[in-house]
């Protein structure tokens, strides 16, 4: 193998390395993206847990007095 035709490999191998390098960089920067999307998302999805459970409790409340106002009409009309 000749100098020149050595230097050719040596030189095709390092930019090879440095396009895995690139390339490995890139994939590292989008998962370290996804990985905060995900943290965004958990953390979105958990406030949203917590105002569905406040608005279903709410909503108990609600019906119960509805339901309590129901029963005093019937009370009020059958004494009537």
């Amino acid at each position: 193998m000749s100098s020149n035709q050595f230097e050719e490999q040596s030189l095709n191998l390092e930019n090879k390395i440095e396009n895995l390098e690139l390339s490995l960089n890139k994939l590292i920067n989008y998962c370290e993206k996804l990985s905060e999307e995900n943290e965004a998302i958990k953390h979105s999805n958990n406030q949203l847990m917590l105002e569905r459970s406040d608005l279903q409790s709410k909503n108990d409340k609600v019906r119960g007095q509805v339901e309590a106002m129901v029963d005093r009409l019937k009370a009020m009309d059958k004494a009537s």
